[in-house]
């Protein structure tokens, strides 16, 4: 029935310590043996995600990566690049200064480091751990990269981030997207980049329908995704939002969750 699983990385298919189960594991490399392609899709920069698609052992096996929300896809093993879109340059300064204006903490990143004015800010060291990427500190974040990039992130407290959100909206909103993946994270996108967008983009490259699509989730970026896909299933720790969304709920990140519905649909002798 299904011909892939998409999922989500950090509080899905990894547990609390960023890692991937070998129960997971072996039910998602299982899944492949069967013929299923899986499609790892995180907010992550694709170099950060490369952990978990070496645990996977994708390289080896076959897989896509959908790296900054969908804004890159990638083949993992040929490392092709089967589309990417960037956010225009014009959008960094006026971008930065909104930041600034509102005290807040704004990075990007370029090959293996996360570029941000503001390294100390609370919130940076979180995205440091789960990408595994240092921080390059500049004084002029819009002219501070050598190509375009594919995310800007602005991080700090959700009630000091929603007047942030709202301006930028106003502003921009129909030529980015900016959109809530934590809390604490409000990222912004080049418009109409989404997980959903991005998925039914690649599966109309592949010949699949979004029937044959599984899809896991936890957060405010995985709920474009989780909609589109043929069955949406959402982690027992999901923000609210997506529970209420999901086709169906299963264990928790900690729990094995994504293997449980694995097991029950795609390598299930019965189902």
């Amino acid at each position: 029935m299904f011909k892939a699983i998409a999922l989500d990385l950090d509080g899905t298919l990894t547990n609390s310590e960023k890692k991937v189960s070998e129960r997971n594991k072996k039910a998602l490399q299982e899944a492949i043996k069967r013929g299923v392609s899986i499609i790892l899709a995180s907010g992550r920069p694709t170099y950060g995600m490369s952990e978990v698609w070496e645990a996977l052992e994708l390289e080896r096996l076959g897989g896509y990566v959908l790296s900054y929300n969908g804004s890159l896809c990638m083949d993992c093993k040929t490392k092709e690049v089967l589309f990417e879109k960037t956010i225009p340059r014009k959008y960094y300064a006026p971008i930065a200064q909104a930041v600034r204006e509102a005290d807040l903490g704004l990075l990007s990143y370029q090959g293996k480091e996360i570029v941000t004015e503001r390294p100390e800010f609370p919130y940076m060291d979180r995205e440091s751990t789960i990408n595994k990427m240092p921080f390059r500190k500049v004084g002029d974040f819009p002219n501070a990269f050598s190509e375009e990039v594919c995310k800007l992130l602005a991080l700090g407290e959700h009630e000091e981030l929603l007047p942030l959100k709202e301006r930028l909206e106003k502003e921009y909103g129909e030529e980015l997207s900016i959109f809530f993946s934590e809390p604490f994270f409000l990222e912004i996108c080049p418009v109409g980049v989404d997980k959903g967008e991005s998925l039914k983009r690649l599966l109309e490259k592949k010949g699949w329908k979004r029937e044959e699509l599984m899809a896991f989730g936890d957060g405010g970026n995985d709920l474009t995704m989780l909609q589109y896909a043929g069955k949406g299933i959402a982690m027992a720790n999901s923000q609210k939002h997506v529970l209420e969304i999901a086709d169906e709920i299963t264990l928790s990140n900690d729990e094995d969750g994504v293997a449980v519905m694995v097991e029950k649909y795609v390598l299930s002798d019965t189902y």
